[in-house]
């Protein structure tokens, strides 16, 4: 049950998924990519091009996505799914104070959005020309994880905000836990290696993987 009026709180929870999946692929990429460089060495000892793909992908997913949740509420004839759509909703239906507030949160959220949409426009949903062949003088926006990370905070703010305010609760968006995730991939990668030390050092037979459920995968 929910306390949320039906024109808002079905975009809301759509929105809800979206964001929360979101965060389930910058959690990923943080585990891979942004706990040590020891981690970055036994990535690249197992599986160095693979992962520069991964890390390449992540980073860029994210980032189309931020784009996609900033879209305007309506392109053209087709409305989109994005948190404009659900601050005109707000305006139309609901409290006049709650929209004020989701509104300063999402003005604040474009802003920080906006190397984000550079990119989605020039390189990660498009190819500019003139910036694939490099002939111009405005370079890409620099993104790091720091702008990542604040533009998503700005996202569970404007959520949480219409949560709190209509239910009284927040969404732990950013602590999304799933059982096969980028922690669980690297608990094998660490069984992987140690089984080539023992094979090295003859502890194990060289053809003991034939042996095992998925030696023909």
């Amino acid at each position: 049950m929910t306390s949320i009026p039906k024109d808002i709180n079905e975009v809301y929870e759509e929105l809800k998924t979206e964001i929360t999946w979101v965060h389930g692929r910058w959690i990923v990429y943080r585990q891979l990519f942004a706990e040590s460089e020891k981690r970055i060495d036994l990535l690249n000892e197992c599986a160095s091009a693979f992962f520069y793909i991964i890390q390449d992908v992540l980073l860029g997913e994210v980032q189309v996505s931020l784009s996609k949740l900033t879209d305007p509420a309506q392109s053209g004839k087709f409305k989109n799914l994005s948190l404009e759509q659900l601050q005109e909703r707000l305006d139309a239906h609901g409290d006049k104070d709650l929209a004020n507030q989701t509104r300063s949160i999402l003005d604040r959220l474009h802003s920080k959005c906006t190397p984000f949409r550079v990119w989605r426009n020039k390189q990660l949903a498009h190819l500019d020309l003139t910036t694939a062949m490099k002939c111009t003088q405005n370079t890409l926006p620099g993104i790091s994880r720091q702008k990542i990370e604040e533009a998503l905070e700005l996202v569970r703010e404007f959520m949480n905000k219409i949560e709190g305010h209509y239910m009284d609760s927040e969404m732990g968006y950013e602590h999304f836990s799933m059982q096969s995730d980028g922690e669980a991939l690297v608990a094998m990668l660490r069984y992987g290696l140690r089984y080539e030390e023992l094979l090295k050092d003859g502890k194990v037979s060289y053809d003991d993987w034939h042996h095992g459920k998925w030696h023909d995968a």
